[in-house]
């Protein structure tokens, strides 16, 4: 037992070097060097090589392998297999497989970590702690980089955990108990300052997404209704009288124009239409297309802005067909949950729908390593430990009653003919 809390803070002691190095301590370099070994890249691979020793060690590993066939986390783990095994054609295998290494380590420290803890409720707090954690460093690291101001707190980073915490938070409060309820309002409070500070365009549209899915929820407070339809309003009046303000709070600073040719994105899916017909089955490799796409007739970039392309033209239909089949399941077990009202379901559903909304304008899900894959998982890794689960267990529960012949009535006992 004691071996096995020494592993676990070790875990967690990683993750937090991997969100730190990639946060407050990120270094800034030319493209073209993307697969160039620095002090920084060295340290990613002893943290990335050090979580997978772990796991493989760790007393939880196995039995927490056998239990992903639970649920849809089984195909997750064989996206990032095949993720790896795409190395093989890659134009660049080392850099392939060990960004397909690096998802897979957070993947299993993630559920591994998630396995050990004591109830729901533990496992809920954590998930927020860690969605605020990334939040806030990614946040710092805008500040140190570009200093305070709309322009320099633009992101697409903090944007992302900061909406999924919120949307989380908002939805469980509308079916909490009193305490739990205060509790998850204050977190979504601090969740949604950050959410507005990073005025990203593409979070700002699945937040808004996320809220018009718990509308029929929100309409049963009006504590929560009449400030949302005032804010709305105000929203409505400003967008109609001037632009520069919209363009500075919603658009991050983009033009109308900017925002309808998606500001260069159109160029790039473009030219990742071309790689991914040069090699329509099997992909050009995980992780790869953003960093060549100035062989493909568009610029490298560190971010393909489309988690779905970016699984299409990195591991194929084959890749492709596969992680769409993910998404779906994840929806459909979160929709599960929220409609047994499992602790989790309802706010896990919008969180999970606003996320992948935003992995439309953001590689978030579906390609490398970001920081908010992060709390991606630590979300689906609590969905699936603990939601899911209870969700299971009612729906065997219900069965068992109803296929229980009912015991007699009184005293009487069955007679014999």
């Amino acid at each position: 037992m004691r071996l096995t809390k020494l592993v676990d803070y070790a875990l967690w002691a990683l993750l937090t070097l991997a969100l730190v190095r990639t946060t407050v301590l990120v270094r800034r370099r030319d493209t073209s060097e993307f697969d160039a070994v620095d002090f920084s890249a060295t340290f990613a691979v002893i943290i990335t090589a050090t979580i997978i020793g772990l796991l493989v060690l760790h007393p939880r590993a196995r039995g927490v392998l056998m239990r992903l066939r639970e649920s849809s986390a089984i195909y997750l783990l064989l996206y990032l297999l095949y993720a790896a095994a795409s190395a093989l054609w890659s134009e660049n295998p080392a850099y392939t497989a060990f960004r397909a290494g690096e998802v897979l380590a957070i993947f299993g420290a993630m559920y591994v970590l998630m396995e050990g803890m004591d109830d729901w409720r533990q496992a809920e707090r954590v998930l927020l702690r860690v969605l605020m954690a990334i939040t806030f460093l990614a946040f710092m690291q805008r500040v140190i980089t570009a200093g305070v101001s709309v322009a320099g707190l633009h992101t697409n980073v903090y944007t992302v955990s900061a909406g999924m915490g919120f949307l989380y938070a908002l939805g469980e409060s509308l079916r909490a108990d009193p305490m739990r309820r205060k509790m998850l309002r204050r977190w979504a409070a601090a969740f949604l300052i950050f959410a507005v500070i990073g005025t990203s365009a593409g979070s700002n549209i699945a937040i808004a997404v996320g809220m018009l899915i718990l509308l029929p929820f929100l309409s049963r407070s009006k504590l929560i209704v009449i400030p949302a339809a005032l804010a709305c309003l105000g929203v409505i009046v400003i967008m109609g009288t001037s632009e520069e303000i919209v363009s500075t709070t919603l658009l991050s600073g983009r033009s109308i124009d900017e925002v309808q040719t998606l500001t260069g994105r159109m160029s790039l899916w473009t030219a990742y239409w071309t790689a991914f017909l040069e090699s329509p089955t099997i992909g050009q490799g995980f992780a790869i297309v953003a960093r060549l796409g100035d062989q493909f007739g568009t610029v490298a970039t560190t971010n393909a802005h489309n988690g779905f392309i970016e699984a299409a033209v990195g591991l194929g239909v084959i890749g492709f067909v596969l992680f769409v089949w993910i998404v779906v399941r994840q929806l459909l077990e979160a929709l599960s949950a929220s409609r047994a009202h499992i602790a989790g379901g309802l706010g896990i559903f919008v969180a999970l729908v606003m996320m992948q909304v935003n992995n439309n304008s953001k590689s978030i899900f579906g390609g490398g390593y970001d920081p908010t894959v992060i709390g991606v998982f630590a979300m689906l890794a609590f969905l699936h430990v603990f939601s899911l689960r209870a969700t299971q267990a009612q729906a065997t529960d219900q069965q068992h009653a109803r296929s229980t012949p009912p015991a007699p009535v009184g005293d009487a006992a069955p007679q014999r003919s």
